[in-house]
Formats: C-alpha cells, structure tokens, sequence
C-alpha cells in the first residue's frame, strides 16, 4: 500500500510539473540571460564540484598507494570507501560535458560508458590475466583501461578479495594505483582548463565576438541548457533504460554503471542534482526574470524528484531494476527525467531565446 501510495504521489508532481507549462511558442524575455551568467555558474557549480572532485580523487590516490604498501581488509576497505565518495562526486563533474571535459577524451578516460558489448570487462580481465609488465602510462592506453568502471572491476570485481593478502594481488594494486593516478590527473587538467586565466574562462565568463568558443551570452546559456539536457538524456538513455529492460523479466542490473559497487543509483542522483545546482547557479530559477523562472521551477522539480526516487531505491542495483517497488522508483524516474527534459528544450530554451542545435549525444 505505501509503495502505491509513493508511485501516486509521483504521479500527481509529474502531472503538477506539466501543468505549468503552457502550449504554443513562448515569447522570450530579453532580460532573461543575466550579463554575468558565466561567472555566477563558474563561483556557483563549476569550482565547487570541481573541487570535491579534486579532493576525492586525490584520497582515492593515495588510499590504493597504501592500499599497495601495505595490503589489509581494513586497507582495501579504505580504498572501496575513497572510490565510493568520488563515483558522486564524479557524477556531478560530468554534467560539465563541454570545454575541457571533452577535450583529449577527457570524459571516456575517466567514464568509458556506455559499454554494451563488455569491453571495460574484457580488457580489464585480459591485462590483470597477462604476464607482460604493466604499462608505466596508463594513460596511453585505451580509453576503457583507464578510468572509473576499470577500476571498480580492480576493487570490487573477481578476485579483489586478493587485494587484501601480501603478494597475492600485486599486479592487481599496482594496476589499481595506475588508474587511480590517472583519474587525479585528468581532474587536475580539469581544474586548470577552468582556471581564471585561461582562453576557455575567458570567453566563458566574458564573451565576446572575437573570442572562441562564446561570443555571447546567449550562446554561454545555450550551452549551459545542452550540458543539462544532455545529462538528463545520459543518466535516462545510457544508464537506466537498458538495464530496466521492457519488463521486470527483462531487467538486467547488471548493465547499470557502478553495479559491482552498489554506487548506481548514488551516481544518477549525483547527476541529476547536478543539473538542478547547475541551472540554479544559471539564474533560470530564481534569476531575474519570472518567465523563465517559472519555467525552471517546473524542470526542477521533475528532476528533483527523479533524484529524490532514485535515492530511494533500497535494492543493490543488481537486484533493483526487478524488484517491484524499486522498478517502479526507477521508472518513475525515467518518466521524470523525459519531462523535464521536454521542459528544458522547450519553453525554458524559448523563453530564454535560445535555438538549440546538437548535444554531446547526438550521432551516438
């Protein structure tokens, strides 16, 4: 009876949340797009997730380097908990698919996904099977050798248990430490590339018509809008969807990212209250036009409770995507995210005066 309850509940705020919008084209407002909207994202998303993202992925470095020196449950248990806080803080990073992110592979090095046919597992499995020596550059190697899934399958995957023993999972480690260096690395290039100083800051807080890639504010919103709409269609298409399946026969958890650790649905909540901190920090809820805010509130209150049902899920995400009550938060959430994604594209893009072409997806 509660999870009926739950499921009508959601039902009414998804409804609640179309009412606001009205049919037919919105007229923008021409005071919609605030003149320091690139600073105000920058000081109010951008440096603190970016930040987060720093400190747990330098923990997670030095946690797998003990981990190595000095192998132990409590060591590997360390390590699990130090991957745990940074595959969030990670989630909220990756709604910034633009700029640096994209750069040099930047985003498939730290989260090759997704990954249908296995092939994070299938190399993975094949480097830690192989007597060669292991690279000194990770990072030269292929995209899905290098990054977050790799590393879950090092601490969580078969025979990770071998972590905790001296000597018995010594290419193992020092594989994991690899990665783990990797990953810091990438955040740093990341935090540097939306330093104050670079060409990409810039422009991105101060666009003008002779500089690349923004030369207005309106194109500065317009790719704040595509960074939140391509997340919403991520975490949907990529991450839920083919693990739920068309039917609770049909489910396979264990095509979620993040399975093995239990970090899934943390990691779509992350996501998805990143794209609500995102468009906060854009002014297109509480900014200075009550058009576009009223808008905006309606988006995010979609996404707000697609992360609200995700949080919820009680399942581990192997077991989630079939077990009734959890299949229906997580359908409940995809629902959402649809609706505030049509929301996004439509009459806040409108009322912002934006014309939105391609995504990040878009030709996948």
């Amino acid at each position: 009876m509660r999870a009926r309850s739950t499921l009508c509940f959601f039902s009414f705020c998804l409804l609640s949340a179309a009412a606001l919008a009205q049919e037919g084209e919105v007229s923008p407002d021409p005071n919609a797009i605030a003149p320091d909207i690139g600073s105000a994202v920058i000081q109010g998303f951008v440096d603190p997730v970016l930040g987060a993202l720093s400190e747990t992925s330098a923990t997670l470095a030095s946690s797998m380097e003990e981990l190595c020196r000095a192998p132990s449950a409590d060591a590997l248990q360390s390590a699990r908990d130090a991957f745990a806080e940074t595959v969030p803080a990670w989630g909220y990073v990756s709604v910034l698919r633009f700029g640096p992110l994209v750069r040099e592979n930047r985003f498939e090095r730290v989260f090759f996904w997704p990954d249908p046919r296995g092939v994070t597992l299938r190399q993975v499995q094949g480097l830690l099977a192989s007597d060669a020596p292991l690279s000194a550059d990770v990072a030269g190697q292929s995209v899905a050798l290098q990054g977050l899934p790799a590393l879950e399958y090092v601490l969580y995957g078969t025979g990770a248990e071998a972590l905790a023993e001296a000597g018995d999972g010594e290419r193992r480690c020092a594989y994991g430490v690899s990665i783990a260096a990797n990953v810091e690395a990438i955040v740093d290039t990341l935090v540097e590339g939306w330093s104050e100083g670079t060409s990409f800051h810039k422009a991105f807080t101060d666009p003008a018509s002779d500089l690349d890639p923004y030369r207005s504010g309106e194109e500065v919103a317009a790719e704040i809008v595509k960074a939140a709409g391509t997340a919403l269609q991520f975490v949907r298409n990529a991450e839920l969807l083919p693990a739920l399946g068309d039917a609770p026969e049909k489910a396979q958890g264990r095509r979620a990212p993040f399975w093995r650790s239990g970090q899934s649905f943390a990691f779509a909540a992350a996501q998805l209250d990143g794209v609500d901190q995102l468009v906060h920090a854009a002014g297109f809820v509480d900014g200075t036009s009550d058009l576009v805010n009223g808008y905006g509130r309606a988006m995010v209150f979609d996404v707000s409770h697609a992360r609200d049902a995700l949080a919820s899920v009680e399942a581990e995400p192997e077991q989630a995507f079939a077990a009734p009550e959890d299949r229906s938060r997580i359908s409940y959430a995809t629902v959402a995210m649809e609706g505030a994604k049509h929301t996004l594209n439509g009459e806040l893009s409108g009322a912002l005066g934006l014309v939105m072409g391609f995504n990040a997806l878009d030709g996948d």
